[in-house]
């Protein structure tokens, strides 16, 4: 029986706690720079040290404990990358409460699923991010909202309270940020650093949303120690110090965001350049003005700055830390760090993020040889995925994991649905190990589409499709494309006598998923022309596939 066995990992970091965590790196690193962010809703550049994310993640957490949260409570944050955010983040992890990071792309149904799902009793937002307002959307909601009060509402059972950024000059009675942190001045130091020395790495305390493979969003529920080791760890993985300034527009609901952006950096004593949501002129604006030494971006997000009519005259030489992002390597002003390669590796959100990665120190030829070996504390075995047997060294099959920051299981599922008898969970993804033990990933089992960096699976979108009366078969599909991984394609046949138009399909889908989501692309076929298996019943994806590509 072959088994993959990462490095024993003999002395764990201290501290294992999301809270304990953040008082320790505030203390340590002071009046060091720790966020740094443009507020679209004041005009303002805000500028926070350490000492006051501190300081502010502890008024948050008394404010929480004056409305009766405590251990185990679930706190959902819906805010854009903001310090509010991460003050929100790590001031309900004092509490001992459990951190509902929500998507802030998820549409309006969506969002009401993940609140029901996730038993949200308390819920810190903000008032707009662009366009969206999250606050209509709420009061749509929670009808008893525009009251400024929460009822039992029996679509929201545990929601008891809602505050929001900017709420103190919008027209909604929603409790405003300041009166939500004012309410808890009268709560004690050493109450708060009692609750919060009580919380242990073993007890509960993050759900991150994740697409799956099923047609709505999966909770996966983890403790303390998944992501604050994650933390440590990464910061290792990626070389950064008390000199790192990040810059990176990922959203903190997402794995990535979560650790490899904040948490990482927090670890290191660094600061984060924040930005809301990606604009390419912004962000080259931004990395010029704060001396970003690391800009964390997408590919898609890296091709568009280099289309940027503004790229050419930014100012980029404070970059160092770029190789394996050509992109910054090919900016007249960049000489990076020759001893730094980007960190490639394998994760996902059931792990926290990375289980398998490669070191910045690691060469670019051995990062483009393998995803890289399994990291400490953790084990990995590959199933052939048709009879359940374990395979040896150099056998393609699918890749199963066990280990210190692996979730506690999805929430409404219990941990016999989620692991096998070993605790091993299966990942739906394929590879293998070679005879240096190194991992190699080879493909996805499932059909989940992987565009720009997210997760999209196409039975949600089909199953939206089925309300669109014009729509007689729809099939999604994911084909190879330089900048964003893979492409998301709509292949639909009409009804007869219908004659809807792509932006008429996007239009109706736009109201029902994330915008992330959205077909790409959009290809009318006449009925008979999509390939199906001989039953009729199937699409040939394969098949499929290939048509596409001429197509396109």
């Amino acid at each position: 029986m072959y088994q993959l066995n990462g490095p024993p990992l003999t002395v764990l970091p201290e501290p294992l706690t999301m809270g304990s965590f953040v008082l320790d790196v505030c203390d340590r690193f002071g009046d060091a720079d720790c966020l740094v962010f443009d507020d679209p809703l004041t005009g303002e550049t805000l500028r926070w040290t350490y000492t006051e994310l501190g300081q502010q993640a502890r008024r948050v957490a008394k404010a929480l404990l004056a409305r009766g949260v405590t251990k185990g409570t679930r706190v959902g944050v819906l805010t854009s990358n903001r310090p509010e955010g991460v003050a929100a983040f790590f001031g309900a992890a004092l509490t001992g409460a459990v951190v509902v990071p929500l998507s802030t792309f998820s549409p309006k149904p969506e969002l009401a699923q993940m609140l029901q799902d996730a038993d949200i009793a308390v819920l810190l937002t903000q008032t707009a991010m662009s366009r969206r307002r999250f606050v209509d959307d709420l009061v749509e909601l929670v009808p008893s909202l525009a009251n400024g009060t929460v009822l039992r509402d029996p679509a929201f059972p545990h929601l008891r309270h809602v505050a929001a950024i900017g709420a103190d000059s919008d027209p909604t009675e929603i409790e405003s940020w300041e009166t939500f942190l004012a309410g808890g001045d009268d709560v004690r130091d050493n109450l708060l650093d009692a609750i919060a020395g009580s919380v242990r790495p073993s007890d509960l305390a993050l759900v991150i949303f994740s697409s799956g493979t099923t047609s709505k969003p999966k909770g996966v529920l983890h403790n303390h120690q998944s992501p604050t080791l994650q933390f440590w760890v990464q910061a290792q993985l990626f070389g950064r110090d008390t000199t790192t300034r990040i810059w990176s527009a990922l959203p903190m609901f997402w794995t990535a965001g979560i650790n490899t952006v904040m948490g990482s950096t927090l670890a290191a004593g660094g600061c984060w350049v924040m930005q809301e949501g990606f604009d390419a002129a912004t962000a080259l604006a931004l990395m010029e003005r704060e001396r970003v030494t690391e800009p964390y971006t997408l590919p898609h997000q890296a091709a568009a700055l280099e289309e940027c009519p503004d790229w050419a005259h930014t100012d980029l030489s404070s970059l160092t830390k770029v190789f394996g992002k050509s992109v910054f390597t090919r900016h007249p002003t960049v000489a990076g760090d020759p001893d730094w390669n980007m960190p490639v590796g394998y994760g996902l959100s059931e792990a926290c993020a990375f289980v398998v990665a490669h070191p910045y120190t690691a060469t670019r030829e051995q990062m483009k040889g393998s995803i890289g070996q399994l990291l400490a504390g953790n084990q990995l075995r590959i199933i052939d995925p048709d009879t359940g047997r374990q395979l040896g060294p150099n056998e393609d099959g699918e890749l199963a994991i066990r280990g210190l920051t692996l979730m506690e299981h999805y929430i409404g599922r219990s941990r016999a649905e989620c692991f096998d008898a070993d605790g091993f969970f299966h990942t739906g993804d394929m590879g293998f190990v070679d005879d240096d033990e190194f991992v190699h990933f080879t493909g996805r089992r499932t059909e989940m589409i992987k565009t720009g960096g997210a997760n999209v699976s196409p039975a949600e979108i089909e199953v939206q499709l089925r309300a669109c009366e014009p729509v007689k078969l729809a099939r999604i599909i994911g084909v190879p494309d330089a900048r964003l991984d893979q492409l998301v394609v709509l292949c639909v046949v009409l009804k007869d006598g219908y004659d809807t138009t792509a932006d008429d399909l996007c239009d109706f889908l736009r109201a029902r998923i994330a915008s992330y989501k959205l077909p790409k692309r959009v290809l009318f076929f006449a009925d008979g022309e999509i390939p199906m298996t001989s039953s009729d019943t199937k699409v040939r994806d394969h098949d499929l596939v290939e048509l596409v590509k001429v197509r396109l």
